[in-house]
């Protein structure tokens, strides 16, 4: 279940290193509604912040793939692609927060660590703090008649605190000379997937050949070219679905696939559910 504030309920504070952000929603899913798949996709304009209290999942982060488990911190930075399939089970619990605005020296706006670092790490000694932190965000947004503004704002600055902790006590990920023919793809891609496009079309226009196109992706994300830009248009089109009003036929249109049957056949493929039953499902707004 989702839980949006609006705009003018949250307060901006200033720190010494960071501003901190807007909190934009809190999100607390749990049993086997946890499974539903949130396919390749990116925010532009928001950080989320992804805690899996209990379960695991596969997910994809700027296409490196993690096997996540129970206990793991997930950071999303704003404008990186990235895919959520977490593993059915009735004990599941996962929450996730969405927030704008966050300013870090260094890094560019709604980026909470260094696109070198693991996108993925072990909460470790510091599960009960952010376990605490998640819940309290829940209890205080999740409340319709009464909302404290103070405290959200508190546990923001201590959720981002916690996560900085976790990722400066691990080691950076080196960045491999065999990724970067990997993620060259990948940016052509998520910059045309809406577009029609063909293996041969993406070899030619990345001067690459074929089969090494294919072979070098797989080896870098774990898909094929293929199947890397259908989840990239299911994943946009599920963004769009709860983010827009427009007509299913219209997304489809607007996110590559050229009739409107196709769309709901590979869109129930990969996220089990059709598209309007997956809006009717997530898109949650508050009274």
């Amino acid at each position: 279940m989702l839980v949006f504030l609006k705009e003018s309920e949250s307060d901006l504070l200033c720190t010494d290193a960071w501003r901190l952000p807007r909190l934009l929603f809190v999100c607390k899913i749990g049993g086997e509604e946890s499974g539903i798949p949130r396919v390749m996709h990116k925010h532009d304009e928001r950080l989320e912040i992804m805690f899996m209290a209990r379960g695991s999942g596969d997910y994809s982060i700027d296409g490196v793939h993690y096997l996540v488990k129970e206990g793991d911190i997930l950071i999303f930075n704003a404008g990186i692609t990235h895919e959520e399939r977490p593993h059915v089970s009735g004990d599941a619990l996962i929450y996730c927060c969405g927030l704008d605005g966050l300013h870090i020296d260094g890094l560019k706006l709604n980026q909470l660590e260094d696109r070198k670092q693991p996108g993925v790490l072990p909460s470790g000694d510091r599960y009960s703090e952010l376990l605490c932190i998640f819940e309290l965000l829940w209890l205080q947004v999740s409340r319709k008649e009464q909302r404290t503004l103070a405290i959200i704002n508190s546990a923001v600055e201590a959720l981002l605190l916690s996560c900085k902790k976790v990722w400066q006590e691990s080691a950076a990920d080196p960045t491999s000379e065999n990724k970067v023919l990997g993620k060259r793809i990948k940016t052509f891609i998520d910059a045309h997937y809406n577009q029609e496009l063909t293996l041969q079309s993406i070899a030619r226009d990345l001067n690459i050949n074929r089969f090494y196109l294919i072979h070098s992706f797989k080896a870098y994300s774990g898909y094929s070219p293929k199947q890397y830009l259908i989840r990239r248009r299911i994943g946009e089109a599920q963004s769009l679905l709860l983010s827009s009003d427009d007509s299913i036929a219209q997304i489809a249109t607007q996110v590559g696939f050229e009739n409107v049957t196709n769309f709901h056949r590979v869109f129930k493929q990969i996220v089990g559910i059709p598209p309007i039953k997956y809006k009717k499902l997530w898109l949650k707004e508050e009274g």
